[in-house]
């Protein structure tokens, strides 16, 4: 009598056929379109046997829970953080789900990414970009603060707490600092090979030009779309990096795919390169040039920009002298 009841007090295990049926769809998504085929299939079959073992049966009757314990459990077998697994029953087939629209909601309150534009000592422009919101959302920002920047001797970018975004938007500002016709900054590879270079973009806002010094701060935050940016430039020689590595994220997402169960996966399905380095900042982050703290990165921008300028200065009174 005593065994039954506590028999009967037990709560029931969840039942999560449907999570594994989910897990073994994620698989074969994996399987067949991460970017590094060798490294998918070990993955691949890694996730099929945890699966199997039950080592993710957890939060089974909690399926946004569960989302959330399998995005943290994928970037640790895959080493890569730019795989997710969000429960979305009823968005959009191309992957726009909740997070995503609620962050673009919030692009108004942002300055739709620019946080500050301002004017230091000696002529030096200080922009702050917090996120690459849609280009159509955010090319009036840009503009306005391109504009403001655009009379300084020197201007220090600020890509730190940014988080990523939409590509379409970071490609126009790597090219704000560079010389029309330049070499392409950074090219793209699938499993298949090569991808066609992109075209250089047309800027709608004032050009900042490659002649003027450029500082672009960095640190654990900065990961993505912001990295491409300071990766790219410092790699052609065009900026200093100033702060501390960036979060390592370069691989670029494909569209969301459809799990069972109203889950989806979203898995990197091409990698970008420098062909100055041949190589990107998966996992190591940008390195920077000038190692900084939070609190000491912008004095340690002005006084790099400031020997550039006393150099320059410096060379042009040279040149200039009978």
């Amino acid at each position: 009598m005593i065994l039954a009841l506590l028999l009967v007090a037990q709560p029931l295990a969840a039942d999560c056929t449907q999570e594994r049926a989910a897990l073994s769809a994620a698989a074969d998504v994996i399987e067949s379109r991460y970017v590094l085929a060798e490294f998918a299939r070990k993955s691949a079959t890694t996730l099929r046997e945890r699966t199997s073992s039950g080592a993710f049966d957890k939060h089974c009757d909690d399926p946004k829970a569960f989302a959330q314990f399998m995005t943290k459990q994928l970037r640790t077998v895959m080493t890569d953080d730019h795989v997710y697994v969000e429960y979305a029953p009823h968005s959009s087939a191309h992957g726009e789900d909740d997070w995503l629209e609620k962050w673009r909601q919030g692009a108004p309150a942002r300055g739709h990414g620019v946080k500050t534009v301002q004017r230091l000592d000696s002529n030096i422009a200080y922009l702050h970009i917090t996120d690459f919101y849609d280009y159509e959302m955010a090319e009036q920002a840009f503009s306005s603060a391109f504009t403001l920047a655009s009379s300084s001797d020197a201007l220090i970018l600020d890509l730190r707490g940014n988080p990523g975004g939409s590509p379409e938007t970071a490609w126009p500002l790597q090219w704000s600092f560079m010389e029309p016709g330049s070499q392409m900054p950074l090219r793209r590879e699938k499993r298949s090979g090569l991808e066609p270079d992109r075209q250089e973009p047309k800027i709608t806002w004032p050009r900042y030009g490659a002649q003027r010094p450029l500082a672009i701060l960095l640190d654990q935050t900065s990961f993505s779309a912001p990295e491409a940016v300071a990766y790219s430039l410092q790699a052609q020689g065009r900026a200093v990096v100033i702060g501390s590595p960036s979060g390592g994220g370069a691989h670029m997402l494909g569209e969301g795919a459809a799990l069972p169960g109203g889950w989806k996966i979203g898995v990197p399905e091409m990698r970008p390169f420098s062909p100055h380095t041949g190589s990107n900042w998966e996992r190591t982050g940008v390195i920077p040039d000038i190692e900084a703290s939070k609190k000491d990165a912008i004095a340690a921008a002005q006084k790099w920009i400031s020997h550039q300028l006393e150099t320059k200065k410096a060379a042009s009174k040279t040149e200039t002298a009978p």
